[in-house]
């Protein structure tokens, strides 16, 4: 016969290994798994950032094609419920 009092200190013994053992495992994983993710996205982002090591020449915002606030305008006069009450009043004038 075994005695229960060395049993017992063998199996709590063995149960903080087991267990540390475990979350060893998924830390390793979970390291591993932090580390592919940041491979992947250098190699995803790899013609991005070529991109962005050329300085990109800056477009002046009020050098566009259209004229979005005539455009936004047009639009207003044409379908009222679109405006404020101020535009509404300025119109009528």
């Amino acid at each position: 016969m075994s005695n229960p009092a060395i049993a017992g200190s063998i199996l709590n013994k063995f149960a903080i290994v087991f267990v540390t053992a475990v979350g060893g495992v998924f830390a390793v994983d979970g390291i591993l798994r932090i580390a592919n993710r940041r491979q992947m996205e250098e190699t995803r982002g790899g013609p991005l950032g070529a991109y962005n090591m050329n300085v990109q020449p800056q477009q002046d915002r009020l050098d566009t094609i259209f004229d979005r606030t005539k455009i936004m305008n047009d639009v207003k006069s044409k379908k009222p419920w679109n405006m404020t009450l101020a535009e509404k009043e300025a119109a009528k004038r």
